[in-house]
């Protein structure tokens, strides 16, 4: 079981904490919409990694084997079990995570992955677990310079391990400045900066353990107190679906490459800088920007039955989540993909019920059916516990989508 796996249940219990204070003290950093929405990405983050090969082990181990000599004849003798190595893994790793983080703000086909951890428009500890589920498998280029230094396999998963556990704790509005640790480490004041859509911050602060990397580099930029932190990304998503979330610039590059007339531009906009729209395409399609002097978070108003509803669902996938990801090495791979599908379905049906969609109604209720035929395949108790929460959710969906008037949809100005 991965480092990463181990901790989300403290990623889980850190979450209620600052939850909890933020009802106390009134901070209003959460909203339940948003944070289903991040913490739906997660799991489909996690879920969708049990059934897609890793591809950077898959090339770094062959060609880690293939050096093997390299490495005896120059000396490399690496050790998990001794602290000074394992900085050192840490700090290697985190200097090429920078140049695949910096490179994911400022090309398009890397952007399109990378977009999903900057959509929410809040910022708080769930933001942390909002992840892509995956797309172009070509990050792993960026940690073969590892070979270069003889880092193993093992060292490499561990280092990639701290290096994302740690970045969980800066996601967060209310730790202040601490000046010394400003030069050194990526903390909640630099990282808020990097999150933020404002003109001054866009595509600062790049670094996931060592902010020294953006002060070498020139990315560096210091939280302003004249300058607050607007979340978010220009161009919005307006949706709490996962999958809309993980598709939503992949889609808009392959509509721009449809609709322009330049061949070229068809087969390079992909590469371009991030941003980069053919100029026919633009104008067929025009996507508006956010007016950050008038922003307005994505807020669809539902009753607060539905909300109740969602949030008892979210739970119920969260609850599922677990074990799905601890006990996975037990099960067979179709096993693994029937249980994974079946979650996605129900988040991605659940942002949309979150989104106050026309269609939801019709779409939890066809999720619901589709359960029946798994549950006579469970054991005993399983098939139980999974007929009555298909019973109960069928029936509570039905009085609350069928029998309770149309939502409107209206925003929150921030």
């Amino acid at each position: 079981m991965s480092l990463v796996t181990l901790a989300i249940p403290f990623f889980l219990i850190a979450v209620l904490v600052e939850l909890a204070l933020d009802r106390w003290r009134g901070w209003g950093l959460y909203r339940l919409n948003d944070a289903i929405g991040s913490l739906s990405a997660g799991i489909l983050s996690r879920i969708t990694g049990l059934i897609r090969a890793g591809i950077t082990l898959l090339i770094y181990i062959p060609l880690y084997e293939l050096l093997t000599p390299y490495y005896e004849a120059v000396g490399f003798n690496w050790s998990a079990s001794n602290p000074w190595h394992l900085l050192l893994a840490v700090v290697a790793y985190d200097f090429c995570y920078y140049w695949k983080h910096r490179i994911a703000h400022e090309i398009n086909l890397f952007w399109a992955d990378h977009l999903v951890h900057h959509q929410s428009e809040d910022y708080n500890l769930t933001t942390a677990l909002r992840q892509p589920s995956g797309g172009l498998p070509i990050g792993w280029i960026f940690y073969m310079p590892l070979l270069l230094i003889g880092l193993p396999a093992e060292l490499l998963i561990t280092a990639g391990a701290i290096d994302l556990i740690y970045q969980f704790w800066v996601h967060t509005q209310k730790f202040p400045k601490v000046r010394w640790m400003e030069w050194i480490f990526v903390t909640p004041s630099n990282h808020r900066v990097h999150h933020a859509q404002n003109k001054v911050y866009v595509d600062r602060n790049y670094g996931g353990v060592f902010i020294i990397w953006d002060r070498l580099f020139g990315s560096y930029q210091e939280e302003l107190d004249n300058e607050p932190c607007i979340y978010g990304v220009r161009k919005p998503l307006n949706s709490f679906d996962p999958l809309a979330a993980n598709l939503q610039h992949y889609k808009r590059m392959a509509l721009d490459a449809w609709y322009t007339k330049s061949w070229w531009d068809k087969f390079t906009l992909w590469f371009r800088r991030t941003g980069y729209r053919p100029a026919d395409a633009e104008a067929a399609m025009p996507v508006p920007s956010c007016d950050l002097e008038h922003f307005e978070r994505f807020d669809p108003k539902i009753s607060g039955a539905r909300r109740i509803y969602a949030l008892l669902q979210h739970i119920f996938y969260s609850a599922a989540t677990l074990p799905l990801l601890w006990y996975a090495q037990k099960m067979d791979y179709g096993q693994q993909v029937l249980a994974v599908a079946l979650l996605a379905l129900g988040l991605i049906v659940n942002g949309r019920i979150l989104d106050n969609h026309r269609l939801a109604r019709y779409w939890e209720l066809g999720r619901l059916l589709l359960l029946l035929p798994v549950v006579p395949l469970l054991p005993s108790a399983l098939s139980v516990a999974l007929g009555a929460y298909v019973l109960v959710s069928g029936l509570s969906w039905w009085w609350l989508a069928f029998t309770d008037k149309e939502d409107t949809v209206a925003v929150v100005s921030d």
